[in-house]
């Protein structure tokens, strides 16, 4: 059996978070020996907060009554149902003051399968692609997959002598010379990033947008933490397609609303993307999921006329705020190793000084504390980890039981 050349390349080059999750599996514990209940693990790119009981009820009017649970069963238009798509621009206005019609607005089945589509929609196999070192770990197989030859071009944003991001004027400098030098046709960053959980400043990323508009390239900003930004929120967090044409707003109701496995996400863009964008999606998934666009629309609707919404978004937001001041308190008191001040997310990077491969499977095996290393985020953080606290937001000892258990490892090892 013969597969194709590229999924033959793919699978000798395994996504980072997949084995980020293979290494977190309970059977990968079992196999090393520990006893996968006294493990801890930082490494979830998860959270671990309860989603708004209001949203549950919703699932359950739909399951409990038969005529709306044979509704649900309906397909969806591609773009999404205009109901959902109405909740979405509400929100996003009252929330972050986006102006945004729902011309501007499609739903998809995540913000995974978006990025890939938009790939499709916006690039050229042969184009070049300008990520930020460190980032999102999924993306440079997504852009393989969906491109194959295109290039990607990495920018490096840290500063690995002071262990903190680069000043603004700096990146914003580096910036303009990858750019003119690459002219790369897709610029993408999460913001708040993963795996550091900075904020990139305004006038930086303004600084990007103003040249993507000018040198007509897309701008895609990953918004999957958006709700969990604990400094004052930048400025482009309400910019829209009014603002720049060429900007394009990837969300997810995965992080804030706790739907990992319950998929859905969404673009904010020029109507020419998301017209570009339909007809991509109408081959790849055919159409967004029903079941949870009915409920998350009329919870969006009634939680934003109560006030709930934005009163739980607040309650999630300082919960993480702790979770990640604690993280860092913990790694001062018991490692004394550097990292970096979460902005917002769900991560810290802490440096090693050691390959971080090793380090993890050292510590793994003599401590039972997981932490993922930081290779598979960019070549900047092959001497680092990234650090989860996003999984223990609600039992927040257990973050420091694990560095306490690390420190004695260390100091003794």
């Amino acid at each position: 059996m013969e597969l194709s050349t590229l999924i033959q390349e793919m699978i000798n080059e395994p996504s980072p978070i997949r084995q980020i999750m293979k290494m977190a599996s309970r059977q990968n514990i079992i196999n090393m020996g520990l006893n996968p209940d006294e493990v801890i693990s930082y490494g979830g790119g998860w959270v671990g907060h309860h989603p708004p009981d209001e949203l549950r009820k919703k699932y359950l009017e739909i399951c409990s009554d038969m005529e709306k649970f044979y509704d649900a069963g309906k397909y969806s238009p591609t773009l999404g149902f205009e109901e959902c798509r109405i909740a979405i621009s509400k929100m996003e206005k009252e929330l972050f003051g986006v102006k945004s019609e729902i011309e501007n607005i499609i739903v998809g089945q995540s913000s995974t399968q978006l990025a890939h589509d938009l790939f499709i929609a916006l690039a050229n196999p042969n184009d070049k692609i300008l990520l930020f070192d460190p980032t999102y770990a999924n993306y440079p197989g997504q852009i393989k997959m969906a491109l194959r030859n295109a290039k990607i071009i990495r920018q490096r944003v840290i500063d690995m002598d002071r262990w903190e991001y680069k000043p603004p004027n700096d990146m914003a400098e580096d910036f303009k010379e990858i750019y003119e030098r690459e002219k790369p046709k897709i610029v993408l960053f999460p913001s708040p990033d993963n795996p550091s959980s900075q904020v990139f400043n305004e006038e930086f990323v303004k600084t990007i947008a103003d040249i993507c508009h000018e040198k007509k390239s897309f701008l895609i900003i990953d918004y999957a933490y958006k709700t969990q930004c604990f400094i004052k929120e930048p400025s482009y967090f309400s910019w829209s397609p009014l603002d720049y044409p060429f900007m394009i707003a990837l969300h997810s109701n995965s992080k804030w609303g706790r739907g990992l496995g319950r998929r859905l996400g969404w673009v904010i863009a020029d109507e020419e993307i998301i017209n570009a964008l339909e007809r991509v999606q109408q081959c790849s998934i055919l159409c967004p999921d029903t079941m949870h666009q009915l409920a998350f629309a009329t919870y969006i609707e009634e939680s934003l006329k109560d006030g709930s919404l934005r009163k739980y978004l607040e309650e999630i937001k300082k919960a993480y705020k702790k979770a990640g001041e604690i993280t860092v308190e913990a790694i001062k008191e018991y490692l004394d190793m550097p990292c970096l001040i979460p902005q917002g997310g769900l991560y810290t990077l802490m440096k090693v000084n050691e390959d971080a491969d090793e380090f993890v499977k050292r510590v793994l095996k003599n401590t039972g504390v997981l932490f993922i290393p930081g290779k598979g985020f960019g070549e900047s953080l092959r001497e680092a980890v990234r650090i989860s606290y996003g999984p223990h937001v609600e039992n927040v000892e257990i973050i420091k039981e694990g560095f306490r258990r690390v420190s004695e490892y260390l100091s003794h090892g």
